[in-house]
């Protein structure tokens, strides 16, 4: 029966290991930030292409940020000639990535408006979100660049 007792502690541990794996795995995919508005947020990670793929940004709004290419001036051009698209993609990842207060249909102590969100908020998220590729435009920008022998 000690044997039995022994499996079943193991098989507990087991259970319980995964959810804290699984509890820490979501905590480092969360960010408490502050909006240029002045609201503390909860924020998750998730990225344009997961969006995407799963149809809440469609693939004309793709196809504007790719024209962009990183390139500030260009981002400002594309957006300002797709101001309504741009303003939908923004509503999509907000909507994905903010967890504290939740978005919901009715303003309470817990959800928030979407509308109740200024356009500034919203910029910040998605540069929030972006900051990755952001990191990486120094390093792209060189690519043209020829490659010195040593």
């Amino acid at each position: 029966m000690a044997k039995s007792n022994g499996k079943l502690a193991s098989v507990e541990q087991s259970r319980l290991d995964k959810r804290v794996n699984l509890a820490q795995w979501r905590a480092q995919r969360l960010k408490e930030l502050d909006l240029p508005s002045g609201l503390h947020v909860k924020v998750r990670d998730v990225s344009l292409t997961d969006l995407a793929l799963t149809g809440r940004i469609p693939n004309t709004l793709m196809d504007i940020i790719m024209q962009a290419n990183g390139d500030e001036a260009k981002t400002q051009e594309v957006v300002s000639q797709n101001a309504a698209e741009f303003g939908k993609m923004l509503d999509a990842l907000t909507k994905a990535c903010l967890v504290e207060p939740a978005i919901g249909d009715v303003p309470d102590g817990d959800h928030i408006l979407l509308e109740e969100l200024p356009a500034e908020d919203k910029l910040f998220l998605f540069n929030h979100l972006n900051r990755e590729a952001e990191q990486m435009r120094s390093f792209r920008e060189g690519e043209s660049e020829p490659v010195v022998v040593a």
